[in-house]
């Protein structure tokens, strides 16, 4: 199994490259493609940048040239669902494209993708149901040890919740409380907002590929959704995201 492995940030795929065994390296459409070893699987790691088309391009040259057989997305999100914190973990069990809307044409529905008949794309239930594991397993044995006590403690970061549920992507950084209302009103369990997830799961539902999106909550997506964005991603969710791809690559069949 080959397995591909996408992060919309340089920060978010930093350390799962410093843990690789890379092989080769391959430049595609500006994009820099690291094949090699990682936790004992073969995968194949790349840093898409962000946006529905750049991750679009970017899964699909994994899966088109490189023969994927699953797709792993992570990164950081803003969240939507007001019981969520900083540091809380989700896991796409469902994923909209929240600025498509061509429903001012005959017979079309918001959120559906124009010809395609798909407006919410239902992530496969046992990569789901492995994501979730992946994520509690590394919270409840890993985090104290690989995060530094005191990044934990600036970002408020106890015990984190782990969720499944609706993720939302669009080409907007939400920085907007009012717009997070909108959406949550409008999306059926929505737990947060990015800018790729849905785009990846698009295009592995056209190819028939396998695929999972979890997502550590950085902000509320609200009107202080910038502050301390970078430094959460390089001290914390970084070390989160290789924890729960450790134990979800060791896992998969």
């Amino acid at each position: 199994m080959l397995i591909g492995i996408i992060g919309a940030m340089e920060q978010e795929i930093k350390l799962l490259a410093e843990s690789m065994l890379i092989n080769e390296t391959k430049i595609i459409a500006m994009r820099e493609y690291y094949i090699g070893k990682l936790f004992g699987k073969d995968v194949v790691l790349v840093f898409s940048k962000c946006g529905k088309v750049a991750a679009g391009s970017t899964v699909t040259t994994l899966i088109e040239t490189f023969k994927v057989d699953v797709v792993l997305f992570t990164g950081v999100a803003g969240g939507a669902d007001k019981n969520l914190k900083i540091g809380d973990i989700v896991v796409a069990d469902k994923l909209v494209q929240h600025d498509m809307d061509a429903s001012s044409l005959p017979g079309f529905s918001k959120f559906e993708i124009p010809l395609l008949g798909v407006g919410t794309f239902i992530a496969p239930s046992h990569m789901v149901s492995l994501g979730k594991k992946s994520a509690e397993f590394y919270v409840s044995t890993c985090l104290k040890t690989d995060v530094d006590e005191s990044i934990l403690k600036e970002f408020n970061i106890s015990t984190p919740n782990i969720v499944t549920g609706t993720v939302a992507s669009g080409d907007q950084f939400i920085a907007d409380s009012s717009k997070v209302l909108s959406l949550t009103q409008e999306i059926e369990n929505l737990k947060c907002i990015e800018m790729e997830g849905a785009a990846v799961a698009q295009v592995c539902y056209e190819h028939g590929v396998d695929y999972i999106i979890f997502r550590v909550i950085s902000d509320k997506a609200d009107e202080h959704a910038n502050i301390n964005f970078p430094r959460f991603i390089e001290e914390a969710a970084s070390h989160f995201t290789r924890g729960i791809i450790e134990h979800f690559v060791s896992e998969i069949a």
